[in-house]
């Protein structure tokens, strides 16, 4: 039997979502599976460390992935471990997509404490997305039709103190959300403006009514596992867009998202995962 802790997600990493169901059901197949597991508020672990053989994690406050990079260094596991969490950050994940050469819009890493150029490679209309944090509120991405829309929300960001942001093109299509988890034949995507699954603010909307382009299931999912392993970030979830040609280009890519749509499905290939990892860890100790 082994000690697992799962941290929940503090609610303003996480607007508008229903985090704690996928927890709970990983929480239970591990104990079904004859494993001590507690599920545990971020605040919890930044007031008092509890030490546990194992972590499966939502977290994202810098405070408790320093904690759980500690626990790492004492021999715990962690997932998804708190590198490939700061991994998803908008501007590191952009970044390592650009050097992987995945099938994303052409987007720009911009400071905004510097500047506020428009790349002249860009037409409107564009996005420009918050990069120090996951996005908390509906202004944090914005979709910007002409230069004055940009300057106005590169204003905003300042005046809340966002300095760090992507910039990138507009893609015409249909939009994509998905989920998978490395490692296992697990992966699920729909389209979120039917049946009344949007996402977090109703973004997708700009991108107008479904046409279910057709297009291939296993290459975005060979593509987004490929996102996986260089972000290390094995539990993952994001959007993309497809185009009438069946292209598509990834807009987003998530660490440990809520799963909404299919938890009992991801709630099975993630807890296989981790005690599949745990596992391993074990051996290589051995």
């Amino acid at each position: 039997m082994s000690t697992w802790r799962g941290i929940l997600r503090a609610a303003e990493y996480s607007p508008n979502s229903n985090d704690l169901t996928i927890m709970q059901e990983v929480a239970s197949r591990l104990q079904t599976q004859g494993n001590e597991v507690s599920l545990f508020p971020e605040q919890v672990l930044i007031e008092n460390v509890i030490e546990s053989d194992a972590y499966f994690s939502m977290a994202r406050s810098q405070c408790v992935l320093s904690i759980l990079e500690k626990e790492e260094r004492r021999g715990a596991i962690v997932f998804n471990s708190p590198r490939g969490v700061r991994n998803c950050s908008r501007p590191v994940i952009t970044r390592l997509m650009m050097q992987e050469q995945i099938s994303m819009p052409e987007s720009i890493i911009l400071d905004l404490d510097c500047c506020d150029f428009i790349s002249p490679q860009l037409k409107y209309p564009c996005w420009l997305k918050r990069g120090d944090s996951c996005a908390q509120q509906k202004a944090d991405v914005c979709f910007v039709k002409n230069e004055n829309e940009y300057r106005q929300a590169v204003e905003d960001f300042r005046n809340r103190s966002i300095y760090s942001a992507v910039f990138c093109e507009h893609i015409k299509g249909d939009v994509v959300k998905f989920y998978g988890v490395a490692d296992s034949p697990f992966f699920y995507w729909y389209y979120p403006t039917l049946s009344n699954r949007h996402g977090k603010f109703g973004l997708e909307e700009i991108n107008g009514p479904v046409r279910q382009y057709s297009f291939n299931v296993q290459a975005l999912k060979k593509t987004v596992d490929k996102v996986a392993e260089i972000s290390d970030t094995p539990i993952y979830g994001g959007d993309c867009i497809v185009d009438a040609s069946g292209d598509f280009k990834v807009i987003d890519f998530n660490d440990w998202p809520s799963f909404s749509s299919c938890v009992d499905e991801a709630a099975d290939a993630i807890s296989n995962f981790l005690l599949k990892h745990y596992s391993n860890n074990g051996d290589n100790k051995k």
